[in-house]
């Protein structure tokens, strides 16, 4: 059994695997057993590729280098050139490789709902305000923001101070965390202190 021949032909089989998952990836295809299977084929075309070059070095060399005059030959600057093109492109995310990267998978895959806005900190003052209005009895009026943010589209969190309303008009500090559950507002995590 010949070691070039063995090492071509796995090559090639390896590489054939990892263009069929790829595209089906490309696609919006993809799936558990799809990416897995992608990302070992890639493992094994890298090793079956070193083993390539090592055995066809001298080719490759010949390939790459005039014999006349010992330069570059223009067969390694084309390509290489290209890579370099896309690198740099995926890299620094110019609009045609980002627009291409995505193409398949919106021509050809599931289709997705759209993401919530994150919310305004206008509402995210409007709903801890009626949370603390709701659950501690406060003074509507009294209540002020430190921070409010959104942590995610689901999590948002305010910290501040509010008075109770009168007789007692003690002013204390809260941290209250809402959660959207079932597109309904819900107290995960209150803190009311002094």
């Amino acid at each position: 059994m010949k070691s070039k021949n063995l090492v071509s032909l796995s090559v090639a089989a390896v590489f054939a695997v990892l263009s069929v998952t790829g595209l089906l990836i490309y696609l919006g295809q993809g799936n558990h057993t799809i990416d897995h299977t992608h990302a070992w084929f890639g493992v094994l075309f890298f090793g079956a590729a070193v083993f390539h070059i090592i055995n066809n070095w001298s080719s490759i060399k010949g390939y790459s280098t005039d014999r006349k005059n010992g330069g570059i030959r223009r067969e390694l600057i084309i390509p290489s050139s290209i890579v370099l093109l896309f690198v740099v492109g995926i890299a620094l995310d110019w609009p045609v490789f980002k627009d291409l990267a995505n193409a398949g998978k919106q021509a050809f895959g599931p289709k997705r709902p759209p993401r919530p806005e994150r919310l305004s900190s206008a509402a995210i003052d409007s709903l801890t305000r009626l949370t603390l209005v709701s659950r501690t009895g406060t003074d509507a009026q009294t209540i002020h923001f430190d921070t409010t943010s959104a942590l995610s589209e689901t999590i948002i969190m305010a910290q501040g101070t509010a008075s109770r309303p009168k007789p007692d008009t003690t002013t204390f500090r809260f941290t209250e965390v809402l959660t959207l559950d079932k597109n309904e507002w819900k107290v995960a995590a209150e803190q009311i202190g002094k």
